[in-house]
């Protein structure tokens, strides 16, 4: 179960904080004027939360981008595979060109 503290306690104590945390590998809520502020926690406890958010941030992603696929399937069902390829074509030029002009990407001479 997390323990809270006050800013206060938790700028006095630190050393025993960090050693209560690394001991129990629970958390540690530290207020100020009543309202949580920060958590202190185990860094390996960190490093999984950080992972679970990464994933979930991908996942989101990921769904947004099947949501757009979905749209632009929708959009073009009456294209001909060849005016799709022609299309595609076009973007991928237009995209390479302006990432040129920007100075993003530069070509051998």
């Amino acid at each position: 179960m997390p323990r809270t503290v006050s800013a206060t306690e938790a700028k006095n104590r630190l050393g025993a904080i960090i050693g209560w945390v690394l001991a129990h590998k629970d958390e540690v809520i530290v207020e100020s004027h009543g309202e949580p502020k920060v958590v202190m926690m185990h860094f390996e406890e960190y490093e999984e939360l950080k992972n679970l958010k990464e994933q979930a941030r991908r996942r989101a992603a990921l769904e947004a981008l099947r949501g757009l696929r979905q749209k632009v399937l929708e959009r073009n069902r009456d294209l001909t595979p060849e005016e799709a390829d022609l299309l595609a074509e076009r973007l991928s030029r237009e995209i390479v060109e302006d990432m040129a002009q920007e100075g993003k990407i530069e070509f051998e001479k």
